[in-house]
């Protein structure tokens, strides 16, 4: 009598057991796909990391812009709408304008079609003055988005 009502007892307690198993096996596995999803990405958003930084590193190597470089850097980081938040997507937006500006300022001060450029005077002065300004904050955007961008991969910033 003692021995079946141990038996009732275990066999009772056998299903919730089974069912805490169940729920601990079906929470790894929920991880494990968290992790694997991320591991998954992460060279795509590498990806896009690196395109900015191609794209302003080019732009400081060369102290100019062009429309066909902007275009191809906005193609290359296309991408980042998908895989990142939305400021991700805004900060490339941002680039890529400032980048056009300062295309378009190189293109007013030495027109590629090899016409003059703006004459002489005030009106050349300004706007290689806010070209300048474009070059200085390009160049502040090399470093912030270094930081910017291992916050987003989930890495440490060195």
């Amino acid at each position: 009598m003692v021995e079946t009502t141990w038996i009732d007892a275990f066999a009772a307690l056998l299903t919730p057991a089974i069912a805490l198993v169940a729920i601990y096996i079906a929470f790894q596995q929920h991880k494990i796909n968290k992790q694997r999803l991320r591991y998954e990405t992460y060279e795509r958003r590498l990806a896009v990391y690196k395109a900015v930084q191609k794209h302003l590193s080019v732009i400081l190597r060369k102290g100019k812009a062009t429309y066909d470089e902007c275009s191809e850097f906005y193609s290359e980081a296309s991408e980042a709408a998908f895989l990142f938040d939305k400021s991700v997507q805004e900060k490339i937006d941002e680039i890529y304008e400032k980048s056009i500006d300062l295309a378009s300022h190189v293109e007013e001060l030495y027109p590629s079609d090899g016409s003059p450029g703006l004459p002489v005077g005030e009106e050349r002065s300004r706007v290689s003055a806010e070209k300048c300004e474009l070059l200085k904050w390009h160049t502040h955007q090399l470093t912030s988005t270094r930081e910017f961008f291992a916050e987003k991969l989930g890495l440490r910033s060195a």
